[in-house]
């Protein structure tokens, strides 16, 4: 029965192995989650315990170098993406407070109309009710 320390070793081989196979394959992609490779399907398919990518640090290691190799620049495009995503909501809120502010001039110069025509209303209708009453237009 072959002690921790071997089957330690035995672990870091197939993952050396499995990495290997991948970079030729290409198909990393396959197993990527959120940015990393999926641990239950690594764990599934080298046949150890999920506990050996955590608790084996020359496991952990290569996993770590490896994911940073194939997912890496996506990380970066994703910060780029997220830059980007950020500046047009920015430029958004800009015009967005523009135009409030425009619509929000508009509202006055209105209302500062509607007022002036009441008060025109109201001095016609005055004088309606004068000339309709007695027959001559008021000065």
């Amino acid at each position: 029965m072959p002690s921790n320390q071997q089957k330690a070793q035995e672990n870091v081989t197939k993952l050396e192995q499995w990495i290997k196979e991948r970079d030729r394959l290409g198909d990393y992609v396959d197993y990527e989650n959120t940015g990393k490779v999926n641990r239950k399907s690594l764990c599934a398919e080298l046949d150890f315990a999920r506990s050996v990518t955590n608790q084996n640090p020359a496991v952990k290691a290569l996993l770590s170098e490896a994911e940073a190799r194939w997912y890496g620049v996506r990380q970066e495009d994703d910060k780029k993406a997220l830059k980007a995503a950020s500046e047009r909501s920015a430029r958004k809120s800009d015009m967005t407070a523009a135009e409030n502010s425009r619509l929000l001039d508009e509202i006055g110069k209105l209302k500062a109309e509607v007022a002036m025509l009441k008060k025109q209303l109201r001095r016609y209708s005055a004088m309606e009710e004068v000339l309709s009453t007695s027959g001559i237009a008021p000065r």
